[in-house]
């Protein structure tokens, strides 16, 4: 046995000493690997399937002309801008700031996603705001509201 071992009189406090130290060492692991296994399923996303998911998405932006676009890149880079005409294998996109046009292959791209809010966004708002005025309404009544107006009278 070795030294830290005799300093424990019963062996299961020393083993479980050691399966801590196991555990420990593990999740550490765990912790510094982490971020490589996040880069790996990004590349992974990558496919077929992907690629298909983005070309359909820009041909439907194209056809319901809601072609106001923020793309992100393999590369984690982000794009906003218009898209103005799309092929087989790329898509070219004007850049808002910029004005200038950049040609996409579908590969390169993550992501493809409208700008503004989306219609649950924009449902959200209204009724938060809605209770938010019906919230304010209801103080103020409260507030205002005096049953003893006219005095209490006797009859």
């Amino acid at each position: 046995m070795s030294n830290l071992a005799a300093q424990f009189s019963d062996p299961i406090d020393y083993l479980e000493t050691e399966m801590m130290k196991m555990k420990s060492l593990a999740l550490s692991l765990l912790l510094l690997l982490a971020p490589f296994l996040q880069v790996a399923s990004v590349q992974a996303q990558t496919g077929a399937g992907n690629v298909a998911k983005i070309k359909a998405e820009v041909a439907k932006r194209l056809a319901n002309k809601k072609t106001h676009v923020n793309v992100v890149l393999l590369n984690g880079n982000k794009l906003h801008g218009r898209i103005e005409e799309a092929d087989d294998d790329s898509f070219t996109i004007r850049q808002d700031k910029t004005s200038q046009k950049i040609e996409l292959s579908y590969n390169d791209v993550t992501k493809v996603s409208g700008q503004g809010l989306g219609t649950g966004a924009k449902i959200a708002l209204i009724v938060g705001t809605a209770a938010v005025v019906l919230a304010v309404v209801v103080v103020v009544a409260i507030k205002n509201f005096d049953p003893f107006e006219g005095g209490i009278t006797a009859r």
